[in-house]
């Protein structure tokens, strides 16, 4: 059986176990360019739960600290750009994991410095260089450039960029990693793995673990579990665009009658495209997505959502 190594439970398997640290320490030795040992990490959440796994908006990630270097790293696998909202995002887990570090009665500088490395399966940036696939960012002053802090530091790495290339005689490390979690086969993947040992070392912990029928129940769940979630948001997506459009339509043709077209189009089309939203809603939390998770998507405030809800 081939894995999904995008399906972030076989993501989590391969490399947030602690039998496999090392392949964990090699990737993460690549992305960063520092040399890492696998005895220098400690995982963070090492066990999941059938129910957790089953969750349609969780996100399952890899946490690991490397704590002789005050470092908390988050690694995860991102699928989807819902609503094209990835950066806030990303910052809003980095900064949940960064504030959730400060125990009460500490110093600020007892706060680990935050490395967040995303995998994304979709174009992020726009950069200059058109072969450009991992971005590093930091904050910096504008005109300077000095650093404001380096407590924060967060690694785009986009899998389409690397995808949509010419294939090369001979690939990076990084490109070689990529290429594995990119789902590569055949000749491809036989290169990749005789550049990067350690990902034949992966390839074997993933036939292993697949060979165990409660780890292959999780990993067909959480497979399932995006399958459906995919489904709802593809569904809703085209309810919404198909009723706020004829809505809109037919409500701005009424009002552009009496009122002026114009304004009778705009009207309709916000007020198609409220109805139309509200309909999604609907549809998503009938799927089982939380409320939270539908707020974002839909751009709805919770007060409205649990209306529908009946909360």
């Amino acid at each position: 059986m081939t894995v999904n190594r995008k399906n972030d439970y076989a993501f989590k398997r391969i490399f947030g176990h602690e039998d496999s640290k090392d392949i964990l320490a090699r990737f993460l030795s690549v992305v960063l360019k520092v040399p890492i040992e696998a005895d220098e990490l400690t995982l963070i959440q090492t066990e999941l739960s059938p129910e957790f796994v089953a969750d349609k908006s969780s996100v399952l990630d890899v946490q690991v600290r490397r704590s002789a270097f005050h470092e908390k790293m988050n690694v995860e696998m991102q699928r989807r750009n819902d609503k094209g909202n990835i950066g806030r995002r990303i910052l809003y887990y980095w900064g949940r994991s960064f504030t959730g570090e400060l125990k009460s009665g500490q110093d600020y500088l007892e706060l680990p410095r935050q490395i967040s490395i995303v995998i994304a399966d979709f174009d992020v940036f726009e950069w200059k260089d058109p072969a450009k696939f991992h971005g590093v960012f930091h904050i910096r002053e504008q005109d300077e450039g000095l650093l404001f802090s380096e407590a924060l530091e967060i690694h785009v790495l986009e899998l389409p960029k690397l995808r949509n290339q010419p294939l090369k005689e001979n690939w990076s490390a990084l490109e070689c990693w990529l290429l594995y979690l990119d789902n590569m086969e055949g000749e491809i993947m036989e290169r990749a793995a005789a550049q990067e040992p350690m990902i034949q070392r992966a390839m074997t912990v993933e036939d292993a673990f697949m060979k165990i029928e409660s780890e292959r129940y999780l990993y067909e769940l959480r497979e399932k579990g995006r399958r459906d979630f995919d489904s709802a948001i593809s569904a809703a997506e085209k309810r919404g665009e198909l009723r706020g459009e004829k809505r809109g339509e037919k409500r701005g043709e009424k009002r552009g009658e009496k009122r002026g077209e114009k304004r009778g189009e705009l009207r309709g089309e916000k007020r198609g495209e409220k109805r139309g939203k509200l309909e999604d809603a609907r549809a998503m939390l009938a799927e089982g997505l939380s409320l939270e998770l539908t707020a974002k998507i839909t751009g709805l405030s919770p007060e409205e959502l649990k209306t529908l809800s009946g909360g």
